[in-house]
């Protein structure tokens, strides 16, 4: 009996030193497939099966994209691994793997006990007061911010990680590809004309015209689709190339400003929170304070979220406010075809022959879609507050499109 229990206790402690041997080669050994810094947060701190698996797994991105349906998310519910669908969006967002999005199985490195709470273990730098305080903190951001947080920490936590990662790469996926606004044509600079007073009316008496979004489900298409063009003014349907629709769910018109500024549909997240900071810019607070006045919070609550689902439609994006963000942030030139039609320049900027246009259409009197148009198409009016509040070197922008703003008016039917 004793020599069968030494025989075992043997067993067992060749076991455990295998184990603890494994253990080490993921601390400090990297294989070849994971030195890309798309790994950067899983290194060292992950299982090496994990991340053998996490590989092989990101193979099949070139063809599942970010579409959970065909990813099917069998790594993510058997395993506690990232699927394809993940990686597929991170890879499109240009950062590492989260350490958060691999289950606690695969990062338990140690064969060590923790130390109970509350037990002493001789240090005598107390970090609780910090830490309690750094979680009040992340409860009372909006899930994006959160996510940003979370981030930071991690740069602290892994301090020779990098959240670098090489240009997202273009991934294969069903439909069309999705084009950028155009360079605009060259025309004359001349004296900008009053053009559609109307129009600017019918902007500035629905300045909270809400932008909701279908809650149902729908698939991408970037083809021509009669069934929204249709619903654009008939003088500039003969300039529009194709629409690109987008998915229903209450982030749809961030979701076209994602695809637009190269994000990919999936980086609506990072608008919402990108046009948050915008609208807290110390250079343009003043500018806000006016535009706004009195819903400048209401405007920062519409861009806090709390999950990452489908939103309320207080969160929805409206019109004009979102597009006075937009041009500012981005310093782009936003084209809205709706009711009314709208042309939203950078208000702190002079105009640049080189700029990117971006054109959204507002369909079903409750989504946004992607529209992809002819060069030099002509470009509706701005509104009243555009011009009431924008600054002085801003006015370069309505010269430098006086042409296309005209060739708008020519072609707009006459109101009675």
């Amino acid at each position: 009996m004793v020599k069968c229990w030494e025989a075992m206790n043997n067993n067992l402690r060749l076991q455990l030193g295998n184990i603890r041997a494994s253990f080490q080669k993921s601390f400090y050994e990297v294989e070849n497939a994971h030195v890309s810094p798309f790994y950067g947060y899983l290194r060292g701190s992950v299982s090496r099966a994990a991340l053998r698996r996490i590989a092989e797994e990101l193979l099949r991105v070139d063809y599942v994209g970010t579409n959970r349906q065909i990813c099917g998310c069998t790594l993510r519910t058997s395993y506690g691994l990232p699927c394809a669908c993940e990686l597929g969006r991170y890879r499109v967002g240009g950062i590492p793997i989260p350490i958060d999005a691999v289950h606690v199985h695969w990062r338990k490195l140690t064969m060590e006990v923790e130390l109970e709470k509350g037990e002493d273990d001789g240090s005598e730098v107390d970090m609780t007061a910090a830490m309690d305080e750094l979680w009040r903190r992340f409860r009372s951001l909006d899930v994006v911010g959160k996510r940003a947080l979370r981030s930071r920490v991690c740069e602290l936590a892994y301090p020779t990680m990098t959240t670098l990662c090489p240009p997202p790469e273009k991934i294969k996926t069903k439909g069309g590809v999705k084009k950028k606004g155009k360079k605009p044509a060259d025309y004359d600079v001349y004296r900008d004309p009053s053009y559609h007073e109307y129009v600017d009316k019918a902007s500035q008496s629905s300045q909270r015209q809400s932008q909701p979004s279908q809650t149902s489900k729908k698939i991408k298409l970037s083809k021509k689709q009669p069934q929204f063009i249709v619903q654009f003014p008939n003088h500039i349907r003969s300039y529009i190339e194709d629409v690109v629709n987008v998915e229903s769910d209450g982030n749809c018109g961030f979701r076209v400003i994602a695809s637009l500024h190269g994000y990919g549909e999936d980086g609506w997240s990072m608008v919402r929170r990108e046009l948050g900071l915008e609208l807290i810019d110390k250079d343009r607070s003043t500018l806000y304070d006016k535009l706004f006045s009195n819903r400048l919070s209401a405007v920062r609550e519409s861009l806090m979220i709390e999950s990452f689902g489908s939103q309320p439609p207080e969160k929805w994006m409206s019109l004009p406010d979102m597009g006075y963000l937009i041009a500012n942030r981005y310093n782009v030139v936003l084209v809205c075809l709706g009711n009314p039609c709208i042309t939203f320049f950078p208000m702190t900027s002079s105009h640049s022959p080189n700029v990117s246009i971006y054109c959204i259409g507002f369909v079903n009197q409750n989504h946004w879609v992607q529209v992809n148009m002819k060069e030099g198409f002509p470009l509706p009016p701005v509104t009243l507050d555009w011009k009431k509040f924008r600054s002085h070197i801003a006015t370069t922008w309505m010269l430098g499109f006086a042409g296309r703003m005209q060739h708008w008016q020519l072609l707009t039917p006459v109101l009675a």
